[in-house]
């Protein structure tokens, strides 16, 4: 699946290319963005398949956490 050139131009829009590997830089907060969305469409996964089976439980809040990459902490 290819990215939308409309998205990445979208993306880019206004950043200093230098920066964009940079720490804390685009690559940084797609990395963010993308395992935020991830760990909770696994976590809805989970709850959903519990709820099938006739289990309760649901969610009771979150927390900042940090997750260690190959080239940062997000």
């Amino acid at each position: 699946m290819a990215i939308d050139k409309d998205v990445l131009d979208q993306l880019l829009a206004g950043r200093d290319p230098q920066e964009l590997f940079a720490k804390d830089g685009l690559l940084d907060e797609l990395k963010k963005e993308l395992s935020e969305r991830m760990l909770s469409a696994e976590l809805d996964d989970h709850l959903e398949s519990e709820g099938a089976a006739g289990t309760i439980n649901r969610r009771n809040g979150s927390s900042r956490k940090t997750m260690l990459t190959g080239t940062s902490k997000v």
